[in-house]
């Protein structure tokens, strides 16, 4: 009986394997050729310059105060608890 839980816990492990793995990028060899078109492309966009008037404005985080060590932590609830 135990076996057969470890032979199918294994099974499940395996199936799981395969199911999440990579998929490796395709190398530039074993992509396909993209045809070219016979027409010019299209004349580009205005630059990005002209289109953004002013900057984005930065934002500024509060930074967190410091915590506490976990023994610190540890005794202060112990003497909240206890008195």
């Amino acid at each position: 009986m135990p076996l057969d839980v470890f032979a199918a816990l294994g099974a499940l492990v395996r199936a799981e394997a395969v199911r999440t793995k990579k998929v490796p990028a395709p190398t530039p060899a074993e992509e396909p050729a993209t045809p070219q078109p016979d027409s010019p492309a299209p004349p580009p966009a205005e630059p990005p310059e002209a289109v953004a008037a002013e900057p984005p404005q930065a934002v500024t985080a509060v930074p967190r105060p410091a915590r506490r060590g976990l023994l610190a932590r540890l005794v202060q609830k112990l003497t909240t608890l206890f008195g």
